[in-house]
């Protein structure tokens, strides 16, 4: 019998880090953190093999670092795995070479060029997983090496390159996790939009999740997402099967959201969901005939802790001749009046909402914004609240806007990557929220810069 200690020791799961690991196709290096589940190494469990996830911007998911925070992978797999909700698995972190980020987790597509001034390297990441990272893995770990218990997740451009390999390779990648993908590049100033992606029309044999905050700005928007998810409908994916699609409210794009909501990917993908206990019926309380689209969001959570957005829901109007809504939630609107919404879930609750349907509804509303920085601020031309704000006097940035109506974006404001506020006592400073509102004007005032406080 081992010492009491040491079998404690044998049921931890364990992160293994891998230095320097190179890659001929990208001609570089990285580092790769490999989590393994609670008995991995325990005696008598030498023949126990285990499905694998590879995750991108690995060296954020088992902890935070100076460019932001951790998907807290680790815990939340520990967790899952103690209460028997997944199957214990291996997560493989791949990290981010941070120069070539972008150009790694992109695709070649037109255009791609003029918009970050370098072509897509995406086909030779994808091999560097695939040829050089999986077949390492396999080798050093017990994994399930099929497709079927192979899975890849990310989330922003790592959601957009997990995205693609799941319909490039489903050979390889049978199990798919895309938070908040990077689908589009807008410009807001232009009212444009380019593309990073091409639009997959077909239907491999692939489990695939995919979501979007609704506070993530211009970064990430739901209109992209929701064009994505169609076609994915349209090809024969059903939701709940081998799709689930998720409406995030009060989410934003960053680590600590990630990592909020990281276990119900992992529960999609690799162990159960449960059943719907509850829900939320989120939507808008007004509609017009003419002007701003509008969608109903019903939101199934589970015994489990599982949450997804009900894409095949039923709806009930008390007065149809009012408006309508499509099983995607989409509304339309027939006149104006007042009525309401209700979904009921697979547990038979009920959720309601009034909406009143008006002539015109405008697309953009007008807000204004104002920025004041402390005099120690180097002297920039612009500065981030969510979205880029040019300096319009001493120690000022603003700007006035026409927004989406829809528009959230939540932020803390930034000089640049690594330079955000700091707070009174020099630690990073609360996240902000703004929610776009006809003639809204918001003033913020920035207390001190992380990269400039005085250790």
């Amino acid at each position: 019998m081992q010492p009491q200690s040491q079998a404690k020791r044998l049921s931890q799961s364990q992160i293994r880090t891998f230095a320097n690991f190179r890659s001929e196709f990208l001609d570089n290096e990285r580092e790769l953190f490999v989590y393994l589940p609670p008995g991995y190494d325990a005696p008598g469990n030498e023949g126990e093999r285990y499905p694998a996830l590879y995750m991108h911007d690995g060296q954020h998911a088992f902890r935070a670092d100076d460019r932001g925070g951790s998907w807290e992978a680790r815990e939340t797999a520990d967790r899952l795995i103690a209460e028997g909700k997944i199957r214990p698995l291996i997560i493989v972190a791949v990290a981010n070479v941070a120069s070539a980020r972008i150009a790694e987790y992109m695709h070649p597509v037109p255009g791609l060029g003029e918009v970050y001034g370098a072509a897509g390297r995406g086909d030779l990441y994808e091999r560097f997983l695939i040829e050089e990272v999986k077949p390492f893995i396999d080798r050093e770990f017990r994994t399930l090496p099929g497709p079927e218990d192979t899975g890849v997740l990310g989330s922003s451009a790592g959601g957009l390159v997990s995205y693609n390999l799941g319909f490039r390779r489903p050979d390889v990648f049978g199990l798919v996790g895309a938070l908040c993908p990077f689908f589009v590049k807008p410009d807001p100033t232009q009212e444009t939009e380019q593309w990073l992606t091409r639009i997959y029309r077909h239907k491999p044999p692939i489990r695939l999740w995919i979501d979007v905050g609704d506070a993530e700005g211009f970064t990430v928007m739901d209109k992209h997402v929701r064009t994505v998810v169609k076609a994915m409908l349209d090809a024969g994916f059903a939701t709940g099967r081998d799709l689930a699609y998720h409406f995030v409210p009060g989410s934003g794009h960053s680590q600590k959201d990630w990592a909020a909501r990281l276990h119900a990917p992992l529960l999609f993908l690799f162990g159960r969901v449960g059943n719907v206990a509850d829900s939320l019926l989120l939507g808008p309380d007004k509609v017009g005939l003419n002007g701003a689209a509008a969608v109903f969001h019903p939101i199934d959570i589970y015994d489990t802790g599982f949450v997804a957005t009900n894409l095949a829901a039923s709806f009930r109007v008390a007065d149809p001749s009012v408006l309508s809504v499509l099983q995607d939630g989409t509304v339309v609107p027939h006149r104006e009046g007042a009525t309401e919404v209700a979904y009921t879930n697979a547990a038979g609750r009920t959720s309601v909402r009034a909406v009143t349907v008006v002539r015109e509804l405008a697309e953009r509303v007008k807000v204004t914004l104002r920025v004041v920085v402390p005099p120690d601020t180097p002297d920039e031309e612009t500065i981030y609240a969510g979205i880029e704000l040019p300096r319009i006097g001493p120690y000022a940035y603003g700007g006035t806007y026409m927004l989406p109506r829809d528009f959230a974006v939540e932020f803390r404001i930034s000089r640049g990557m690594g330079r955000d506020e700091a707070d009174e006592s020099g630690r990073p400073a609360p996240f902000r929220l703004l929610r776009a509102q006809e003639n809204l004007v918001a003033e913020y005032r920035v207390a001190g810069w992380i990269d400039r406080v005085r250790v």
